[in-house]
């Protein structure tokens, strides 16, 4: 009877020990190699860059719902948390953010091609490696993972960069002036003019500040895009056109 109580105490403290002690998500996610990201033949994927308050999230839902594509923004979110068994908010608040890195990863970055950052994220084994880099790192095999799987619309986190040359790929940037973009947060968000303003400056902060460190650009550079769309200029509805239009194009180059 000893015995057998000993060995389930035994049995027990193992099983806490288990749940107590995570295996780090990087460590877990270094076996396997990161997916091309490339869409099958017969299929697309679209990025949406977007500046806050121009309306690129309404006009990547209304593509994905004309065009038959999966819709992917907070999804990413979604299954990051999933994959690194922590909540949502948890995981949202590293997204597209500015988050300390440690020096030696942040002068890798700078002397590092943005568009191979992500291979070097992807061997690196050193001790420095922290649960932000794990984040970042996941957050990207996920992108790769669905554009593997085609006809899908990738809403920012530098999906533009991480995508860039792909076949069967087409990234979009959506614009509008300052007062049209201000107006817009107001009525989203219904907030005062000078709140809108702030929130809107905040979110301009923190989008580039997230691609300027991760990738090294600001996604300003209109040479990394296919379609610039000025929502001051153009409705929603034009622009779900003119994407969708493009479409047909892009679904036949190799």
């Amino acid at each position: 009877m000893e015995d057998t109580l000993h060995g389930a105490a035994k049995k027990l403290q193992g099983k806490t020990k288990a749940a107590e002690t995570r295996v780090l998500p990087e460590t877990a996610m270094a076996v396997d190699p990161m997916p091309t990201g490339i869409p099958p033949e017969g299929s697309v994927v679209v990025t949406i860059s977007r500046q806050f308050g121009s309306g690129g999230s309404d006009i990547a839902r209304m593509v994905a719902d004309a065009a038959g594509l999966n819709y992917v923004d907070n999804k990413i979110i979604a299954e990051v948390a999933k994959r690194l068994g922590v909540d949502e908010e948890i995981a949202a608040r590293q997204d597209e953010q500015t988050i300390g890195l440690s020096n030696n990863i942040l002068d890798a970055l700078r002397s590092s091609n943005p568009f191979t950052v992500h291979y070097m994220y992807e061997h690196s084994n050193t001790q420095h490696q922290s649960q932000e880099l794990a984040y970042f790192n996941l957050t990207q095999r996920v992108i790769l993972e669905i554009a593997s799987q085609g006809d899908a619309i990738i809403v920012g986190r530098g999906s533009q960069f991480l995508l860039h040359n792909n076949p069967r790929t087409l990234h979009i940037h959506i614009f509008a002036p300052l007062d049209k973009r201000i107006d817009y947060v107001m009525s989203h968000y219904h907030l005062d003019r000078n709140a809108a303003r702030e929130l809107m400056e905040q979110r301009d902060d923190e989008q580039d500040s997230y691609l300027r460190r991760y990738y090294g650009v600001d996604g300003h550079q209109p040479n990394f895009y296919h379609l610039l769309i000025n929502t001051g200029l153009f409705s929603f509805e034009n622009a779900t056109n003119f994407i969708c239009q493009a479409l047909t194009t892009v679904r036949t180059l190799t």
